[in-house]
């Protein structure tokens, strides 16, 4: 067996391993550098047992979480192997939880709001009616580490916890889904339809017990665009890969990725509101800007209590521009063991002419058009290189850039189709989530 086969199958055993007795698992082999920069972004290869795919291509994170290269993105649509992933466990594997395996998977679809309660198998969602659709997925916390680098919110009542996924919490696929509008005209909703859970129960920190992850949503929400919301099976053409959720998860295109449930085996439709952990402890901004919602006596939680209803849960991506180049980290509290800079360390580029390049999203309202700024002079308009099939996709721009030797700092600022501009700050939230701000990236010519 050659060493790179070898090396899969041990990933695979020792995740069975972990996830069987419930502990976790440490890298089979960890990161043998940095990650390339300007190089086409090649890097070791790199099994890690909490995970199916090879993460070789993304920053580490930690156990469960891994970033996109950013600085090394050029396709329109992002690579599996390059799109990042957020767990908050392990990734389920078929081979030790028949609940994601495609032969026994099951989805419940259930509540006191539809009319006929059904159970379907994964080849009854492939005989329905499907659509295709290109959109963004991205982390609630993407962007996080502008809160640290350019807002300094470190400290005291105003300091920022999490993943430090610079830019990277973000990708762009072709989802194959059946449309929400096809499944509630199977189930046929009641007038009295308030909210609709997606629910996961497989997502844990063990196999085959319940998990605490779901993600609910208003069920007016859903009819506003009953086509673009739904339940995805395919991703980049084939069959949805585990660590996206396998065999089937919700895709909720434009609101943050924890609203899309991976490893989905559960809809419940009610007439009443839900709570569980990704609206409440989690994705939810907390602070002063944001006064959390209060619960009615009849909602239902879900592994939280209403004292866990501390903050406005995230729904909605911001809209968000960002260049090619990693960020000089020198506020962040944990860098990536692989990133490819030293604290404090600025990317190095060939003086001389040259094109910056960069992706923007605005998934409310779609991306009118983008500005790069250097050194704090004019504004200048960045070409759009795509014509984006609908609001939830992104496009990519660049910009003409001749530097002289010294350094130089770029900024870019997106514009929505609805007039709204990216702003220099974000209101502080204490999990980080949405920031919106004009990205700073700092660059030497040599």
């Amino acid at each position: 067996m050659d060493v790179s086969r070898r090396r899969f199958f041990l990933g695979m055993a020792a995740g069975s391993l972990g996830a069987g007795l419930g502990i976790p698992c440490p890298s089979l082999a960890e990161p043998k550098g940095k990650l390339t920069y300007r190089q086409g972004g090649r890097s070791p290869s790199r099994f890690h047992a909490s995970f199916v795919k090879d993460v070789g291509l993304l920053t580490d994170l930690n156990a469960t979480n891994q970033g996109g290269a950013w600085w090394n993105f050029d396709s329109y649509i992002t690579p599996v192997e390059q799109f990042y992933i957020r767990n908050e466990y392990a990734t389920p594997r078929a081979e030790i939880d028949r609940r994601v395996d495609p032969r026994f998977w099951r989805l419940r679809i259930h509540g006191d709001a539809v009319e006929r309660p059904i159970e379907i198998t994964y080849d009854d969602l492939l005989r329905m009616p499907s659509r295709s659709i290109h959109s963004v997925m991205q982390c609630a916390g993407n962007g996080r580490t502008l809160f640290w680098e350019q807002e300094k919110m470190l400290e005291g009542d105003r300091r920022v916890k999490g993943n430090g996924w610079g830019m990277g919490g973000i990708g762009m696929a072709e989802w194959d889904y059946v449309p929400m509008s096809h499944i509630l005209d199977l189930v046929g909703l009641k007038p009295n339809a308030k909210a609709c859970l997606f629910w996961s129960g497989v997502d844990g920190k063990a196999p085959n017990t319940e998990s605490d992850t779901g993600r609910p949503m208003p069920i007016a929400d859903i009819l506003e665009r009953p086509d673009d919301i739904g339940l995805a099976f395919k991703m980049n053409g084939m069959p949805l890969p585990p660590d996206h959720g396998a065999p089937v998860r919700a895709l909720v295109p434009g609101w943050c990725g924890g609203a899309s449930t991976k490893w989905l085996t559960e809809i419940k439709i009610a007439s009443h509101d839900f709570w569980v952990r990704l609206n409440t402890i989690g994705h939810s901004m907390v602070g002063p800007d944001y006064p959390p919602p209060v619960p009615a006596p009849d909602d239902e939680f879900r592994f939280v209590t209403p004292k866990d209803v501390i903050g406005v849960p995230v729904t909605w991506h911001v809209a968000r521009s960002f260049l090619t180049l990693p960020l000089t980290l020198s506020r962040q509290p944990d860098i990536p063991a692989n990133y490819p800079l030293a604290r404090n360390e600025v990317p190095v580029i060939p003086a001389g002419p040259q094109s910056l390049r960069g992706y923007a999203s605005a998934p409310r309202h779609g991306v009118a058009k983008v500005h790069v700024r250097v050194n704090g002079g004019p504004w200048a308009k960045a070409r759009l290189l795509d014509s984006a099939p609908n609001r939830y996709s992104w496009v990519r721009f660049e910009m003409p850039f001749d530097p002289l030797p010294g350094e130089y700092l770029v900024e870019t600022r997106l514009t929505d189709k609805s007039g709204a501009v990216q702003p220099d700050a974000t209101s502080f939230n204490a999990g980080g989530y949405d920031n919106s701000a004009v990205p700073r990236f700092r660059i030497i010519a040599a």
